[in-house]
């Protein structure tokens, strides 16, 4: 068990994201981004603030192995602007009209141009999302630029920094990319053909595959590697990625459990989009055929009322789908905790064992 409680953890990762925020705003890539529409939608999500989980663990995980968090920083950056442009693209593809309780970039870029220029409707909704889109590629091209800034660490080898970008945007963000289309592809399949496999080997594309990167990142600039990779930041990646795997374990469950205000996006959206989660595959293999039958009618259904949403949500929680997810992040977090005592003690450690309790604990 993690000795550092939750509200230590918490301070500890705001003081580290109010650090990369700093960072990101002292840089100005934003800033010269024109024209102002392409420059708000790249830019908008980050000023709306958020957990900041992935640039604290980067962070720690630098501590964890005996480096400077401040050499780090530019990485840091980089993974919270990567985070937030994948926001970006997500709610796009998921058509949520909500991040973080404001309007999603789309949608709010399509009323600008409403207010703006008086588009109609459907001109305007496809102006927001071609704003949006741009925006998010726009902030690919941020995360390389933050990046790049290694360059200036003095403490760093010169091969690190493209050893790091080569890890962010020739690895991690095609399997990022992957996940996201094979999300896509798995809601036009039939529940039955898919397997437990299948959906995770598509969660941790879609998630885990960007916390590996934070461990990955974090551990090889706190021992500065050139060279091979220690034994250290391979444990740190694993424990990094198997958190995330468990993030998204626990986060395909918030949608059954959790109110519409709490999650700051309609929690009924997966359901209405039909999305092939572990909950949906679980619940589906143990339901009878009358059950089968009313989830293969209305999973996906846009059209489907409040009602029927709701007798979705607690058919799938009775048929136990979602304790069994649950058990699945448990299993996922135990494992990371198994690689994270490969690494040597520290208050860093401890840090990262909270933080990794706290994936898999939260309600929102």
């Amino acid at each position: 068990m993690p000795t550092v409680d939750e509200h230590t953890l918490l301070e500890e990762i705001k003081v580290r994201g109010d650090r990369v925020r700093r960072y990101i705003a002292d840089d100005g890539f934003v800033s010269e981004i024109i024209p102002a529409h392409l420059r708000d939608a790249t830019g908008d999500y980050l000023a709306r603030g958020g957990k900041s989980l992935r640039p604290a663990v980067l962070l720690f995980c630098c501590g964890a192995v005996g480096g400077e968090e401040e050499w780090a920083l530019p990485a840091a950056a980089a993974v919270e602007v990567t985070h937030n442009w994948t926001l970006i693209h997500d709610d796009i593809i998921d058509r949520d009209e909500l991040r973080r309780g404001k309007p999603s970039a789309h949608v709010a870029m399509a009323e600008a141009s409403r207010t703006e220029w008086r588009y109609p409707g459907g001109e305007a909704d496809h102006y927001g999302i071609s704003m949006a889109l741009l925006g998010g590629d726009m902030g690919q091209c941020w995360a390389v630029h933050l990046l790049g800034n290694l360059r200036e660490v003095p403490e760093l080898p010169l091969a690190l920094p493209g050893r790091i970008i080569e890890g962010l945007i020739g690895y991690t963000v095609p399997k990022i990319l992957e996940g996201e289309a094979l999300d896509v592809q798995f809601a036009g399949r039939s529940i039955s053909s898919l397997s437990s496999p299948e959906i995770e080997d598509m969660l941790v594309r879609k998630t885990g595959e960007l916390y590996r990167f934070c461990g990955y990142a974090g551990g090889l600039i706190g021992v500065r590697a050139g060279g091979d990779i220690p034994a250290e930041v391979e444990a740190l990646a694993e424990f990094a990625g198997l958190c995330g795997a468990a993030f998204q374990y626990v986060d395909d469950t918030l949608g059954f459990l959790s109110d519409d205000d709490k999650l700051g996006k309609s929690a009924a959206s997966d359901l209405r989009e039909g999305k092939r989660t572990a909950v949906v595959l679980h619940g589906y293999e143990n339901a009878t055929e009358a059950q089968r039958e009313f989830i293969d009618e209305n999973l996906g259904a846009r059209d489907a009322s409040d009602e029927v949403i709701e007798e979705l949500r607690g058919l799938f929680v009775s048929l136990g789908a979602v304790e069994y997810v649950k058990r699945l992040a448990q299993d996922r977090y135990e494992s990371a905790l198994a690689r994270l005592e490969e690494v040597r003690e520290s208050r860093y450690r401890e840090l990262l064992a909270a933080w990794a309790e706290f994936l898999i604990s939260r309600s929102s």
